[in-house]
């Protein structure tokens, strides 16, 4: 029997570890709560099989995170769980439960709380509250239901992301996750009007301790024997000094791994670059987004096309494996930016090319103001809002007139050299089976 059960709902797209499960399980565990973690992503269980799982231990909390796309997923789970161990306490937190923490309490009996903003802390405190018969009125980042919904004050931020300890991760099998994560960073500082991270971390950056990041890549490559890892963190090269100094660590250590990250393209140079090459860099991962300037100045961006052929040609010098990102149905766009955006992927060498469109997240300035913007939403169905599905319309380039330009697009961009795969981007309009709950 276990105190705290943390369960990660499954998703589309690439298996990467529950990193965040990982911190508040290992900051649990030291304050004596035990916990389990289930990955549904990685390991996908039955019906009958979870049901089994929680009457064998009975966890006394239940801590589930979501996103947007896998909302629905989530509150599925805890349904479930309600059913087979009413008397459990259900607890939710990540970006979408902190932006609609009202609207999420009052439709649904299933989730008993939010933890609102960064979740170690508030999490702690509720579990020790909770476990201990004492009251959680006082919790901080805490929402709640009495007779209305209860918004606590807010807890803040940690000031010192060094106070996270390093996870053992003994509780998932390794062989589940070919690349591991390790966080160097969390917030940002930037504007973009798609991404929920600039205000959930209040438009700030903090950095952990390089010779922390690198203690946790040593942990993991001689511990797990991890040759792989993907340094996340949502700008990676945003201090020209912090990156000079992870890699020095690393050099200094002789640590043999290959990693990546995504940064910026107006926050790095040559020499940079080359140094993150030499300690083991293979790929860098860009928001280049869009290839028209006033596109990019209405998604918030505040970078200039001169600035991604500099990075994309400097990295490709420092011999590293270079991947973008680009938006598509975006305010201000029409068929003559969309063919400025097309000019600039073909000449610019970028290795690999991922394609999303417009998504207004809730928490998002797109999702606060979708007049000002020009914007609508045509489908609020959150198990569409995964990037790769058309939920909105830009007034001023309407679906009759974006969708077939679209579609001329992508079969232009080549993204059909492998017979059998078909990118669900160009499947845009269809309506998917939906993903599922339990297998």
């Amino acid at each position: 029997m276990i105190d705290v059960l943390l369960i990660s709902p499954s998703f589309q797209g690439l298996t990467r570890e529950p990193l965040g499960l990982y911190y508040l399980s290992e900051a649990l565990e030291m304050n004596g709560i035990s916990t389990s973690i289930l990955d549904f992503k990685a390991s996908l269980p039955s019906r009958s099989t979870f049901r089994e799982y929680l009457r064998s231990q009975h966890p006394k909390v239940v801590g589930i995170t979501s996103f947007t796309f896998n909302f629905s997923n989530a509150m599925q789970i805890l349904q479930e769980v309600k059913r087979v161990v009413p008397d459990v306490v259900t607890v939710m937190g990540g970006v979408h439960a902190s932006a609609l923490t009202k609207n999420i309490l009052e439709s649904t009996s299933s989730l008993d709380y939010i933890v609102m903003g960064e979740g170690e802390l508030t999490f702690l405190e509720l579990c020790e509250n909770l476990l201990s018969g004492l009251p959680v009125e006082d919790v901080k980042g805490l929402a709640y239901r009495k007779k209305e919904t209860v918004l606590n004050p807010s807890r803040g931020f940690m000031n010192d992301l060094d106070r996270l300890p390093i996870p053992k991760r003994d509780q998932l099998p390794g062989e589940n996750y070919p690349i591991a994560s390790v966080q160097t960073s969390r917030g940002c500082p930037y504007g973009c009007i798609f991404c929920a991270i600039n205000k959930f971390y209040e438009n700030r950056i903090r950095l952990r301790d390089p010779v922390k990041v690198a203690d946790e890549c040593e942990y993991l490559i001689n511990k797990c024997n991890r040759e792989q890892i993907y340094f996340f963190g949502d700008a990676f090269t945003y201090k020209s000094s912090w990156v000079e100094e992870l890699c020095d660590e690393i050099l200094r250590r002789r640590l043999k791994f290959h990693w990546a990250c995504e940064t910026r393209v107006d926050k790095v140079d040559l020499s940079m670059l080359r140094k993150m090459k030499r300690a083991g860099c293979a790929s860098v991962q860009y928001g280049i987004d869009y290839g028209d300037e006033e596109v990019l100045r209405r998604l918030g961006k505040a970078i200039s096309l001169e600035s991604v052929d500099d990075a994309v040609r400097w990295a490709k010098k420092a011999d590293l494996f270079v991947e973008a990102f680009f938006i598509f149905n975006c305010p201000s766009e029409n068929e003559d930016t969309m063919e400025n955006t097309f000019k600039l992927i073909q000449k610019t060498p970028i290795d690999a090319v991922e394609v999303n469109l417009l998504t207004p997240y809730p928490g998002t300035s797109l999702w606060d103001n979708m007049d000002k913007f020009r914007m609508r939403i045509v489908n609020h169905d959150f198990d569409y809002f995964t990037t790769k599905k058309y939920v909105m319309e830009n007034l001023d380039f309407p679906r009759r007139k974006f969708v077939p330009a679209f579609r001329r697009l992508l079969k232009r961009m080549n993204l059909f050299s492998n017979p059998d795969y078909t990118p669900e981007i160009f499947d845009f309009l269809k309506k998917d089976i939906k993903l599922r709950a339990f297998a």
